[in-house]
């Protein structure tokens, strides 16, 4: 009896050691309770009920008893993380539901809305008359009253008024002022102007035919009275950099039969007192940008072959050309694996805009029709990201340690290595610039319509968080 006695206390110690009480403590802060004994509660918060189109909207879960979870956005897209986020690329009203379900197979929903504001609803719409198509080709903020200028192609898409150039000049307020340049030549989807010492204005497009590549150049007083119009048949200049009082104007030059990069050295009136020509490549080459580095500058072009019957080009590649501080050439990387020879086939594609900025680790980023390459300071390819629906005419603009491009509807944000990290659904298809006006990013946009381009005007900051024009 003694020895049953002991043997009971022994078994009734063991089970009662190992038995678990229910005690109080700390739900899961992602509502993970999966314990099929509680009850299943479907349940989820939002950071905000009204957000802006790109902004993130967090969702945070307070469900009980689920083992797994479902979100229906209300956009056409899933989630299945206890307390997922979700950006938004349209206006409107969404439905935000979620479905747990238990360790059983039941299941409980739970739904919220949320308001979502477009856009469109933090542009200005400049009046663009019915009938008529105007297409941004390049901005700019005026030297004098930091305010931005557009200058655009103006088309007249059902009457005799043609296709015109102008210069549209915005105020403190947003209202333009413009003013007539040019009728177009030939063809079109490059621009720009320097404002010249002592207020004079260089405006120069392209005048190309299939098998002619020429530009436009004309000067005005800062009262818009008319001075000189040249026509050159056999050169056309992309851009220019200031250096010291004088210009370096860089593009495209005919010479014995070949289009070579050209630099044209020109004083603080504009008049060019020096050419350099550079064969670059095997054949022909031309020059879409340039920038100023330490101890010396980088261009960014293309090489290709010149044919006499079309297609005129073919084998269009890009090239990075570095000179030194006297501007003698150093070397040439010519980048591999490009797409643009599939898109450029004659003097016409290449109006459009070239882009380089070297960011503040050294890196190179150059983006022309729709192609973004990223290398490392001497050349060596990084990354290459093509948008095959993107316009010719698209933006980029550094932010030191990383970048933003603008291509087909979206507005894209870059680390220094070509990552993505965000991206806006803007709704423009033609941006030539984004300009750093009062810590913000202002652009001027075309978009695509029944009744040919219009125009809208945007602000944004560097994370891609639309503002209010003047705000």
């Amino acid at each position: 009896m003694k020895h049953f006695y002991t043997f009971f206390c022994i078994v009734f110690l063991i089970f009662s050691c190992s038995k678990t009480e229910a005690v109080d403590g700390p739900e899961d802060p992602e509502g993970n309770d999966k314990d099929p004994d509680i009850a299943l509660k479907a349940c989820f918060t939002l950071s905000s009920e009204n957000i802006l189109v790109g902004e993130k909207l967090a969702i945070s879960n307070c469900s009980k008893g689920a083992a797994t979870y479902t979100f229906d956005f209300g956009n056409g897209s899933q989630g299945t993380d206890a307390s997922p986020e979700v950006v938004y690329e349209e206006g409107g009203e969404y439905t935000i539901t979620l479905t747990v379900t238990n360790a059983r197979e039941e299941s409980k929903t739970f739904s919220l809305p949320v308001f979502v504001t477009s856009a469109a609803s933090y542009y200005i719409y400049p009046n663009v008359p019915e009938g008529y198509s105007y297409l941004p080709l390049e901005a700019g903020l005026h030297p004098q009253n930091g305010m931005p200028y557009v200058l655009e192609l103006r088309e007249d898409l059902t009457g005799p008024g043609g296709s015109k150039y102008h210069y549209r000049g915005l105020d403190e307020s947003y209202v333009a002022t413009s003013h007539y340049i040019a009728d177009k030549p030939f063809n079109s989807n490059s621009a720009f102007v320097n404002f010249l010492t002592g207020g004079n204005m260089n405006f120069h497009f392209p005048r190309t035919l299939a098998s002619l590549y020429g530009s436009q150049e004309l000067t005005y007083n800062n009262g818009w009275g008319f001075i000189s119009n040249i026509n050159p048949a056999n050169r056309h200049s992309y851009g220019y950099l200031p250096v010291g009082g004088n210009y370096l104007y860089f593009g495209i030059a005919e010479d014995s039969g070949t289009y070579k990069a050209a630099i044209e050295h020109r004083n603080s009136g504009g008049d060019t007192f020096q050419v350099d020509l550079h064969a670059l490549g095997d054949s022909s080459s031309m020059i879409g940008d340039m920038v100023a580095v330490e101890n010396g500058y980088i261009a960014f072009g293309g090489v290709f072959t010149w044919n006499a019957l079309a297609p005129q080009i073919t084998g269009f590649k890009p090239v990075l050309v570095f000179f030194d501080a006297s501007l003698n050439l150093i070397s040439e990387v010519v980048l591999e694996g490009s797409e643009l020879d599939a898109k450029i086939s004659s003097p016409n594609d290449l109006n459009g805009t070239y882009h380089m900025e070297q960011l503040s680790n050294g890196n190179l980023v150059l983006y022309a029709n729709g192609e973004l390459l990223v290398t490392g300071s001497t050349g060596n390819l990084i990354k290459h990201s093509s948008f095959g629906e993107t316009k010719p005419i698209q933006a980029l603009i550094s932010l030191g340690d990383g970048f933003i491009i603008s291509t087909d509807r979206y507005l894209r944000k870059y680390q220094a290595n070509g990552d993505q990290v965000k991206e806006l659904k803007y709704d423009g298809n033609y941006l030539p610039e984004l300009l750093e006006k009062d810590g913000k990013l202002f652009f001027v946009a075309g978009y695509d319509t029944s009744d040919g381009i219009k125009m809208f005007y945007g602000m944004a900051d560097t994370n891609l968080n639309l503002f209010p024009i003047g705000i």
